[in-house]
């Protein structure tokens, strides 16, 4: 079975590690190849997809920044709200190519194995493009008091937060003068930027402004241990690591390519969080 992942400054990324273990424990021969390239605009990406389907691959999984473009590019979605706007894993099929968010899911399972029974409360979130719409989504599905949305893009905030009022859940901006005060007032702390990661190293959020909050959680899980969640360890937050988000959307991601139910204990035993 050929698999893949389509992105930018992917070479750190264990999604090949992931999918080709279990392969192996499910009784699949896989490969996963690695499609680092920049594409120009969303008829390059389903350029591209077409031709990834013609060579006989059965899906790929789509990471930044192309999970926005991914949206409009699939013939039908499956498992996904349908004003998410974003998606990250996409199967090939005789119809056409579909598509789903395992971003969204993924953060569920994570959030419910870190803090079991516990609402999300008031949460900020940093990042409002493809992954930051997936967790968003996520966070509402957990029934989360309030989530406050700041990206420095006006019109991708704006968009996502009459994407989730839509959906009946309870969200609002936030302007640059009231981040700070609003950071410091949050139960639950969320950066769905790049900030941090190896290509675009960094604090999401300064370090005087944690301490007071419940949680964290950071998508970039190259490094895992980010500025950001370091800090954030040292202000008495609990952690929940984009690492976990990794496994828990590829694990949705394997399902959804193949239609086998993996453990999660097996998938954790192909894979390092350090």
């Amino acid at each position: 079975m050929k698999l893949g992942l389509v992105g930018q400054h992917i070479q750190k990324t264990q999604s090949n590690r992931l999918h080709t273990w279990l392969g192996q424990q499910y009784g699949l021969d896989v490969s996963y190849e690695l499609f680092d390239m920049v594409l120009d605009d969303t008829p390059a990406l389903a350029a591209l997809l077409h031709r990834l389907g013609e060579q006989g691959y059965r899906g790929v999984n789509v990471t930044h920044p192309y999970k926005v473009k991914a949206w409009d590019i699939v013939t039908e979605r499956r498992n996904t709200p349908a004003g998410l706007g974003a998606l990250n894993t996409v199967v090939f099929e005789a119809g056409g190519i579909v598509g789903t968010n395992t971003d969204c899911s993924g953060f569920g399972r994570a959030y419910r194995a870190a803090q079991p029974g516990q609402n999300p409360g008031r949460v900020f979130l940093k990042g409002t493009g493809g992954v930051g719409r997936a967790i968003a989504f996520g966070l509402a599905a957990l029934d989360a008091e309030h989530l406050y949305l700041y990206d420095e893009q006006a019109a991708s905030q704006a968009q996502l937060l009459a994407d989730l009022q839509a959906c009946g859940a309870r969200a609002s901006l936030v302007a640059k003068a009231d981040v700070e005060d609003c950071i410091r007032g949050c139960d639950g702390l969320v950066n769905a930027t790049p900030v941090g990661h190896y290509s675009t190293p960094g604090l999401a959020f300064a370090a005087e402004l944690l301490g007071g909050q419940r949680w964290a959680f950071d998508a970039v899980y190259t490094p895992i241990m980010t500025e950001f969640l370091q800090q954030a360890e040292r202000a008495g937050l609990s952690l929940i690591t984009g690492f976990e988000l990794f496994l828990h959307q590829g694990i949705d991601a394997f399902e959804f390519f193949t239609g086998i139910k993996v453990d999660p204990e097996v998938a954790r035993r192909g894979v390092s969080n350090v």
